[in-house]
């Protein structure tokens, strides 16, 4: 009788595990805050809608924001850490205008003899390359431009 109820418990337990996403024009903030929890980053638009931002740094491979309108119903849910947003970063964008695009870093770090700031995100390119993003500021904190480097891979264990 255990087995017939673990064998059964087991797929329901995994299933709550499961969040389903947000769904644009039908979730509610309330909704979002409740499956997620508060949002790693959060600013308010112009026209008064608001953006959270739920980051898988330092740690993972993908950061998504969801933009909630004025009457606090999602508008639209994007993965941010991908070709399309690496492609928006233009010379001269300041840290926060960077920030809004991919997120909070996975990886800060000062190169003082190049007086330059990288932040970085981890990302798989072309499925199966493990890879940083890095987005080098200048010393005013404007960015200069974008390098990628392979995650290094540790040697196997033995």
């Amino acid at each position: 009788m255990r087995v017939i109820a673990a064998v059964i418990a087991l797929p329901l337990a995994l299933a709550a595990c499961i969040t389903p996403p947000p769904v644009p024009g039908e979730t509610r903030e309330a909704d979002v805050i409740a499956r997620y929890g508060p949002p790693s980053d959060r600013w308010t638009l112009p026209d008064g809608s608001r953006v959270f931002m739920y980051a898988d740094t330092p740690m993972g491979y993908g950061s998504t924001r969801i933009t909630v309108d004025r009457d606090s119903v999602v508008r639209s849910v994007e993965p941010v850490i991908n070709e399309a947003h690496f492609a928006r970063l233009r010379p001269g964008m300041t840290k926060e205008d960077v920030r809004h695009e991919l997120g909070r870093p996975g990886e800060v770090a000062r190169y003082p003899l190049l007086n330059e700031d990288v932040w970085s995100w981890r990302y798989v390119e072309f499925g199966n390359r493990h890879m940083f993003f890095n987005a080098h500021f200048d010393a005013n904190g404007y960015f200069k431009y974008a390098s990628r480097t392979p995650e290094p891979r540790l040697p196997p264990r033995r």
